[in-house]
C-alpha cells in the first residue's frame, strides 16, 4: 500500500491520527507500526512524536492554514474607511453613497490594485463594515450654528433651569402616516413575503414633550399646528406641573415663534420660557426618538384600515410610551443633554 504524508487528509481526521498515534505510542506501539495502522509515512509519525514531546499535546492540535495573503493590507485598510468617512461626491460621484462598485473603482484608480466584488466584500465585512441606511441631514443645516448654540446656547439654557429649578421638556410635532413602516419576517429563500396593509391614505398629527425625568405630555391635534396649538400644548405642559416652572426646547417653526405665541411666554414668563433649537438639526431634540419609536416599533406593520381604526391605536401606543419612564429616559442617553 501506498504510503500518504497526510496532505491528502482532512484536517480533523489527520488531527484524530496525531492523537491517536501518542496513545499508541504511550501504550509501547513502535513508529513502524503506528505508521502501518494508518497508512502514514513514518516520517509523519516520527514528527508527530517529536512535536509532543517537545511542546506538548496540545501543539497536535490543527491550525487553519493562513491561505494567500490578502490583496489589501493594513495601509489598504486606513485608505478605504478614511474615504467611508467622507461623501463620495467628494471623489467625483454623483450622489454621497458608497456601494461596492464605487469602492471597488477607487481601489483600481488609486491603490492600482484590481479585486473582485466578492472578495471586497468580504475584507469591508472583516473590518466590521456593513452596508447601512443613512439618516437625513438637511442640506440647509449649518454646523457652525449648532456648534455656537451646543456652546453657548445650551449652557445658558441648562442654568437657567438650575436656577429655577423647573422641569426641562423638549417639544416635537410629527405627523403619523396611516400606511405603515414594515420590518423584517422569516421567510422562505427566493420568496418574497407579502403582508397585507391598507391602502387607505391619511395621517395624524401628534405633539410630544419630554423630560430627562422620564416624563411625557402629548396629545393628537384636530389639525396642522399653528400658533394657537403650540401655546394650547404649553398650557397642558404648566397643567401638569402647577408648581413647577417650566423650560421647553423647540424648534424653529415658524408657528412656535410667532407674535402670538412671544405674547403668551411674555404674559407667563415667571413660569414658563421657551428656546428654539438651530435651524434644520432635529438631530439635537431628543424628541425625535418618539416618534421613531413610535413608528418603527410601536405601530410597526400595524393593521388599522383608516383613520377611524388608527386614531385609538396611535392613542394607546403613545399611553405605553407615556408610561415607562426608563425608556423615556433612554432617548436623551448619549445626548448633550445627559
Amino acid at each position: 500500500m501506498e504510503k500518504s504524508d497526510g496532505r491528502s487528509i482532512s484536517h480533523e481526521v489527520l488531527e484524530a491520527y496525531r492523537y491517536r498515534s501518542i496513545e499508541l505510542y504511550q501504550k509501547g506501539k513502535s513508529v513502524q507500526e503506528i505508521a502501518f495502522f494508518f497508512g502514514i509515512h513514518r516520517g509523519s509519525v516520527s514528527l508527530w512524536i517529536k512535536t509532543w514531546k517537545e511542546k506538548g499535546k496540545s501543539a497536535l492540535k490543527s491550525k487553519r492554514a493562513l491561505g494567500p495573503d490578502p490583496k489589501l493590507n493594513k495601509e489598504n485598510k486606513k485608505q478605504i474607511i478614511s474615504w467611508l468617512e467622507k461623501s463620495a461626491m467628494e471623489f467625483g460621484f454623483e450622489t454621497p453613497l458608497w456601494d461596492c462598485k464605487r469602492i471597488q473603482k477607487m481601489v483600481k484608480n488609486e491603490l492600482n490594485k484590481e479585486i473582485a466584488i466578492s472578495n471586497l466584500w468580504e475584507s469591508l465585512r472583516r473590518w466590521n463594515l456593513t452596508p447601512q441606511k443613512p439618516e437625513k441631514e438637511a442640506i440647509e443645516k449649518n454646523p457652525r450654528e449648532v456648534r455656537k448654540w451646543l456652546k453657548e446656547e445650551w449652557p445658558s439654557i441648562d442654568e437657567h433651569r438650575r436656577k429655577w429649578q423647573a422641569m426641562l421638556y423638549f417639544q416635537d410635532e410629527s405627523s403619523v402616516s396611516l400606511v405603515p413602516v414594515l420590518g423584517k419576517t422569516w421567510s422562505k429563500k427566493g420568496k418574497t413575503p407579502k403582508i397585507k396593509v391598507t391602502g387607505n391614505r391619511g395621517s395624524i398629527c401628534l405633539s410630544s414633550a419630554i423630560s430627562p425625568a422620564g416624563r411625557m405630555v402629548f396629545r393628537i391635534e384636530k389639525g396642522t399646528v399653528t400658533s394657537k396649538t403650540f401655546v394650547d400644548f404649553l398650557k397642558q405642559i404648566m397643567n401638569n406641573h402647577r408648581l413647577r416652572k417650566i423650560i421647553v426646547i423647540a424648534d424653529n417653526y415658524p408657528a412656535h415663534k410667532s407674535a402670538y405665541v412671544k405674547n403668551f411666554i411674555e404674559q407667563n414668563r415667571n413660569r414658563i420660557a421657551v428656546y428654539y433649537l438651530p435651524t434644520y438639526s432635529p438631530d439635537l431634540n431628543p424628541d425625535e426618538d418618539v416618534w421613531k419609536y413610535l413608528k418603527n416599533v410601536k405601530l410597526k406593520a400595524h393593521q388599522a384600515r383608516n383613520k377611524k381604526e388608527f386614531k385609538p391605536l396611535v392613542l394607546s401606543k403613545m399611553f405605553s410610551i407615556q408610561k415607562k419612564p426608563n425608556l423615556i429616559k433612554s432617548f436623551f442617553i448619549g445626548t448633550y443633554v445627559m
